[in-house]
């Protein structure tokens, strides 16, 4: 018997009792910002039996990024901006990173092992691009064109969170914000969270020069400004936690996209 996880490439892996591959809040919110959120979600399809990992598993920093869809959606109502949101697990395939980048469908995570991703084969990779990963894209790609399309060029953010440590190496950082080579949003941003006393991460505990897939897809691509946010997940961990950052990036980021005017 072959070790290969067998497959239908007729057959969706999302069924009428599992959530859309993505959610877009604040269709037409008014601010020129467009807000995502790569790893906003926990679901895995029902067909995939959890990927074969404990429940619990979903609620580690593994499959999503904690707390980022509520500073996100805090965000989208705040400023009165669209959002798009992932809602299917990192651990199913990984939004920000290309189909073709080894890292996309990970066997293990950060030393945990993910069964369900173990031998795939190309049927099933490649379903998992086709009804997860472009659903979640294309949604993107059309809320900016019907934006665009009114004449506006609105600024482009993706909202994330890191673990407070990789392995044995702590991660000191409050607050990272990630660019590769637009520096529009990234320089004011940065400098208005430094003055408020916070250590931030200029392209650190990622570089966006490395990881920057739907910035640069989405954002780049059309020339917008565009940037990436990391929070530490120490300080997301409740609704305080949530709201303080969320008051945070809402003031800091309603000057900075009135100064791209």
């Amino acid at each position: 018997m072959s070790d290969k996880v067998p497959s239908n490439s007729l057959t969706s892996l999302i069924s009428d009792k599992d959530p859309p591959p993505f959610q877009v809040i604040n269709r037409n919110g008014t601010t020129d910002l467009l807000l995502v959120c790569d790893h906003a979600g926990q679901k895995i399809p029902q067909a995939l039996l959890g990927l074969g990992l404990k429940k619990e598993t979903f609620n580690l920093h593994v499959a999503y990024d904690v707390g980022a869809s509520q500073v996100a959606c805090n965000l989208s109502d705040f400023l009165d901006a669209p959002l798009v949101l992932a809602n299917y697990s990192r651990l199913l395939i990984d939004p920000n990173r290309s189909p073709e980048d080894p890292e996309s469908i990970l066997p293990t995570s950060d030393g945990i092992p993910v069964p369900g991703n173990k031998n795939l084969d190309k049927n099933s990779r490649n379903k998992r691009v086709r009804d997860i990963f472009n659903p979640y894209h294309d949604a993107i790609h059309q809320l900016l064109e019907k934006i665009t399309n009114t004449g506006k060029k609105p600024a482009f953010l993706s909202i994330h969170s890191f673990s407070p440590e990789y392995g044995e190496k702590p991660r000191p950082w409050d607050i990272g914000v990630l660019w590769n080579s637009d520096q529009r949003i990234a320089i004011p941003l940065m400098k208005l969270l430094k003055a408020k006393g916070l250590n931030v991460g200029d392209n650190l505990p990622y570089s966006g020069h490395d990881l920057a897939y739907t910035i640069d897809r989405h954002g780049g691509a059309r020339k917008l400004p565009n940037c990436a946010v990391e929070i530490n997940q120490n300080q997301l961990q409740d609704e305080t936690g949530i709201m303080r950052w969320s008051n945070i990036l809402g003031e800091t980021l309603i000057k900075v996209v009135k100064g791209l005017d």
